[in-house]
């Protein structure tokens, strides 16, 4: 019969093979033999954690722990468990055990940075991560965790010295070229940050065209999305001037696109039957040139910020929706009716910097002379707190797409929302809104400014430090008195 070593050993090694069905059932073997065994606790967790289940690793490493309560390593574990599944506080109380109760431990000293950047404290983040730098000098991820940290600190010499280590260390480190392109971008260094974004994941292996390349008469340029919808709609800002210069060497432009944004970019201003709008696909459409729409500044050599073309509105909303729109929402009460977006796509990777609680926005709620309305897609939509839930109207039911959205927004007086496309679709309209951004906002916002060259309607609510939304919607509510008052006056 198989001993308690040895069902250990065969597990450890099938575990290392990458045999984690047989490691698990091996696990289970040991602890059936021996259910206060720690190590097969722990070892069951960390297989779990390696799996993705981070429930059942958490209950495993909490096991070992009951068995052993001073072994570090299955603190440190259990740490980045909680830290996977969004749990910061739990995660960073894990990892301060295991660190007190063994001090060298880089693992765990990057995982407990990247807890305290998650819950906002960037100076425990900026000493934790320091620390696990120098326990591993040079470390990749140790390096550029850092850098992510000094710039969201707007420390820039700092981030970009650990951007440019790793970038020189390794010249297809795409991740370190990009960190670095979009430190210099938030500083409005346009030249030097578009070199380093073409960095960027590529759908399409040939280089992007530029507008000083000729295209072959009777050729075909391809434009095409890559990334959201909202920088799908920024960036189409640049069509206009694509199909111009297409048509002077007698080729024409495909623009291939989400679906849901075809209706929408029909109204971009381009002559008729210059301009073919396809659904994005598996694979793109014949091109004989292509350019991504978020290599158009580059392409186009904007390179500064006065360079940026704000020919705003470059979209339009239907005319016929706009007005139905109009008077659906016109109650006869002459409040300001204002739009409200305060969560963006869950999935983002920077979601939970860039939405915030609604309970932020409460002040909004003693405004008088305001109705408030709904755009809010997503799980957020319906977890409304009652006192919002009592306020908030929703018409997004009758809206199907972004041209709905468009007819949507000419009924409003204001859009305030966090940064996501209804931002940006405002923003093309010539709709007045007011963006939220947190303390380290996305490189397009750049920095200390209160407006934006690339939407002239749009006014700029800065985080003054990290987490700071509440403060955010002070302020939003203070602006909202005083354009009731000029409205008013």
């Amino acid at each position: 019969m198989a001993t308690l070593s040895d069902l250990l050993n065969a597990a450890v090694t099938a575990h290392m093979a990458g045999d984690g069905d047989r490691a698990g059932r091996l696990y289970r073997r040991a602890l059936a033999l021996a259910p206060d065994a720690a190590t097969a606790l722990h070892l069951l967790g960390t297989l779990a954690a390696q799996g993705g289940q981070s429930g059942p690793a958490a209950a495993w490493l909490a096991r070992a722990l009951r068995v052993e309560p001073a072994a570090p390593a299955v603190w440190a574990h259990l740490g980045g468990v909680r830290l996977a599944a969004g749990d910061d506080a739990g995660a960073a109380a894990a990892l301060l055990r295991a660190l007190a109760l063994e001090p060298d431990q880089p693992d765990a000293a990057v995982n407990l940075g990247l807890a305290c950047h998650a819950g906002h404290d960037l100076e425990a983040a900026t000493r934790w991560l320091w620390r696990a730098h120098r326990l591993r000098p040079g470390h990749r991820d140790s390096l550029l965790d850092l850098g992510l940290v000094l710039r969201d600190r707007q420390m820039f010499p700092g981030a970009e010295a650990c951007f440019a280590a790793l970038a020189a260390a390794d010249g297809t480190d795409r991740e370190a070229h990009m960190a670095l392109a979009l430190s210099r971008l938030v500083q409005g260094d346009l030249a030097a940050g578009w070199t380093g974004f073409e960095q960027r994941w590529k759908r399409i292996p040939a280089p992007p065209w530029t507008a000083d390349q000729p295209l072959p008469a009777g050729g075909t340029l391809l434009l095409h999305a890559e990334q959201g919808f909202g920088d799908t709609i920024q960036f189409v800002r640049y069509v206009p001037d694509a199909v111009a210069l297409a048509a002077r060497h007698g080729a024409r432009v495909v623009l291939e696109v989400h679906p849901h944004l075809i209706r929408l970019l029909r109204t971009l201003p381009v002559p008729a039957g210059a301009l073919a709008i396809v659904p994005r696909g598996d694979t793109p459409p014949p091109f004989d040139a292509h350019c991504p729409l978020m290599s158009l500044p580059r392409a186009f050599a904007t390179r500064r910020v006065a360079d940026i073309p704000a020919p705003v509105p470059y979209l339009s909303a239907d005319p016929a929706e706009a007005a139905a729109w109009t008077a659906r929402l016109d109650d006869g009460s002459g409040r300001l009716r204002v739009g409200l977006v305060w969560a963006g796509n869950p999935g983002h990777r920077n979601d939970r910097n860039r939405s915030l609680p609604l309970g932020a926005l409460d002040p909004l709620l003693d405004v008088a002379g305001v109705r408030l309305f709904s755009l809010q897609t997503g799980p957020a939509r319906t977890a409304l707190p009652p006192r919002w839930a009592a306020r908030l109207e929703d018409p997004m039911d009758a809206v199907a797409d972004f041209a709905g959205t468009a007819a949507l927004l000419a009924g409003l007086d204001l859009l305030v929302t966090v940064d996501t496309a209804p931002l940006h679709l405002a923003g093309a309209l010539g709709r007045p809104a007011w963006l939220l951004l947190p303390h380290a906002p996305d490189w397009r916002w750049f920095l200390g400014r209160a407006d934006t060259p690339w939407y002239p309607t749009v006014r700029l609510f800065r985080q003054d430090r990290a987490g700071a939304w509440p403060r955010v919607g002070q302020a939003v509510a203070r602006y909202l008195r005083r354009a009731l008052e000029r409205r008013g006056g």
